[in-house]
C-alpha cells in the first residue's frame, strides 16, 4: 500500500457509508479510487454548476464512476453561467447534503495546497486567527482525507495508477483570485524564499490551532438554527482574542471565507449603537435581549409547508393537548388547509377585542427587534392574523378556539450549539 493510500484509509471505517463529491478532476478521482479500493460502502455525486466546462466534467465523473463500478448521481443546480465562487460553493454544499442519507459521511477532495491558498487569501483579506486555521480535515458530516497531501503527490498517484481525469480549463484563469495565487504568487514566493512554503504554512496552521484550543471552549455559547446564529454580547469585547475567535467562527459558519477588520468594526457599531446592519450576502447582524444575532431571511423562511421549521421555530400538530397557552392554538378541522404561516407585512393589523393594532407594534411592545420582527412566523387565515407564536392570539384566534371538532398546532423553539462545526 502506498503512503497516500495509507494516509487516506487510516481515516476511514470500512463499515461506514461514504459519499465522494466527484468533480471529474484529479483530486476527487484519486480520492474515489482509493476509497473504493478500501470499502464498497461508497457512492459518488457530481454537482453541475452550469459553468464553462461543467458538461465535460460531468461526463468525466460519470465515466470514471462507471469504470470503478460505483453508484453515481448527477445533480443539477440553477446557477447562472457567471456565478461567483461563493454562490457555486453554497449551491454545491446544498445539493450534496440534500442528496445524502443520515448514515453517510461526505468526502471532499481538498488537499494541502488548497489549505495553503485559503490561508493566504484569508491573511491578505485581514482575517483573524480562526480564518488562518484554513480548511479543517473534519467538520460535522464532512471528512477531507487528502488535506495533508500535496497536489503534486495526488497527480503522481493518478499517473502511476493511470487514473483518467479532466482538468477544468477555468483553473488557468488568473482573474480568479485563487488561481492567481496558485499560478503566479505562490510559485514566485517559492522561487525567492528557501524552504517548502507548503510545509511552513501547514506548521503555522497547526501552531495556531494549538494556541486557540482554550478559545474553542467558548464555541458552546454560539447557538444556531436555520438562518439564525446568536452569541452573548457579554462575550464580545474589543481587542480580545477570544472574542475574535468567536466572531470568526460565526463568520465561517455563515459562509464567509474569513472575518475582516471591516466586519469587526461593523459588529461593534451594531453593539454600541443598537442598530442593525447588512453583514454578508443575505445575513444581517443586530442585537436582541443581550445577544448579538445574525439573521438570514431567505434561509429562515424555508418552504410554505405549514409544519416546516421557520428559523428556530418548530411546529407540531396534535388532536389534543393538556393546556393551551401562547405557544399553541386550537382550530376547527375544516380550516386545516386554509391556514398558513407568513411574516408580517406592512400594514398588517392585529385585532384585540374591539380594537385593531398594527402587528409591528405588538412585536415592539414585546421587545422584538426589527430583524426578528421581519421573519417571525405568524399564523394567518386569508389575510387575518390568528396567532403570533410565543406572544399572543388575536380576537379571531381566541374565538376559533371555542369551536368544536378541532386540531392543535403547537410551537416550540430550538437553538443548537455549533461545537462540531
Amino acid at each position: 500500500m502506498t503512503e497516500i493510500e495509507n494516509k487516506i484509509t487510516n481515516l476511514l471505517n470500512p463499515t461506514q457509508n461514504y459519499v465522494v463529491a466527484l468533480s471529474g478532476g484529479v483530486d476527487s478521482s484519486v480520492l474515489l479510487h482509493i476509497v473504493h479500493s478500501y470499502t464498497s460502502n461508497v457512492r459518488s455525486v457530481f454537482v453541475n454548476h452550469n459553468q464553462k466546462d461543467s458538461e465535460k466534467l460531468q461526463k468525466s465523473a460519470e465515466s470514471f464512476a462507471k469504470d470503478l463500478g460505483v453508484d453515481h448521481l448527477n445533480v443539477d443546480t440553477q446557477l447562472d453561467s457567471d456565478s461567483s465562487e461563493t454562490k457555486m460553493r453554497d449551491a454545491r454544499y446544498e445539493a450534496l447534503f440534500n442528496n445524502m442519507q443520515k448514515d453517510e459521511i461526505l468526502l471532499l477532495g481538498h488537499h494541502s495546497d488548497d489549505r495553503v491558498e485559503t490561508f493566504m487569501i484569508n491573511l491578505f483579506r485581514g482575517t483573524r486567527l480562526k480564518g488562518l486555521l484554513s480548511i479543517k480535515q473534519e467538520t460535522k458530516g464532512i471528512l477531507r482525507p487528502l488535506i495533508d497531501i500535496k497536489k503534486s503527490s495526488i497527480i503522481k498517484y493518478a499517473q502511476d495508477k493511470k487514473i483518467n481525469f479532466l482538468e477544468d480549463s477555468t483553473n488557468k484563469d488568473n482573474s480568479i483570485l485563487r488561481n492567481w495565487l496558485r499560478n503566479e504568487i505562490i510559485p514566485s514566493l517559492e522561487k525567492n524564499f528557501k524552504g517548502d512554503l507548503n510545509s511552513k504554512i501547514q506548521g503555522l496552521i497547526y501552531e495556531i490551532d494549538e494556541l486557540t484550543k482554550n478559545d474553542k471552549n467558548l464555541i458552546s455559547y454560539i447557538k444556531s438554527a436555520k438562518g439564525y446564529v446568536e452569541v452573548p454580547i457579554s462575550l464580545i469585547n474589543m481587542d480580545n482574542s477570544a472574542s475574535y475567535y468567536l466572531l470568526s467562527t460565526i463568520s465561517q459558519y455563515i459562509g464567509q471565507s474569513g472575518l475582516q477588520n471591516s466586519d469587526i468594526k461593523k459588529i461593534f457599531s451594531v453593539i454600541e449603537k443598537n442598530i442593525r446592519k447588512s453583514f454578508f450576502e443575505n445575513w444581517e447582524v443586530s442585537s436582541q435581549s443581550g445577544l448579538l444575532i445574525f439573521v438570514n431571511k431567505e434561509k429562515w423562511t424555508g418552504s410554505a409547508d405549514l409544519l416546516e421549521p421557520k428559523g428556530y421555530f418548530n411546529f407540531e400538530k396534535y388532536d389534543s393537548i393538556d393546556s393551551l397557552n401562547n405557544w399553541s392554538i386550537s382550530l376547527p378541522k375544516y380550516l386545516e388547509n386554509e391556514i398558513y404561516f407568513s411574516e408580517i407585512s406592512d400594514g398588517d393589523l392585529f385585532k384585540t377585542g374591539s380594537h385593531n393594532q398594527k402587528a409591528a407594534e405588538i412585536f415592539r411592545s414585546y421587545g422584538v427587534n426589527k430583524s426578528l420582527r421581519e421573519v417571525w412566523p405568524v399564523l394567518k387565515l386569508k389575510d387575518t392574523i390568528l396567532w403570533i407564536p410565543g406572544i399572543r392570539k388575536s380576537s379571531e384566534g381566541n374565538w376559533l378556539e371555542t369551536q368544536k371538532d378541532k386540531f392543535i398546532i403547537s410551537a416550540s423553539t430550538e437553538k443548537v450549539s455549533i461545537e462540531n462545526f
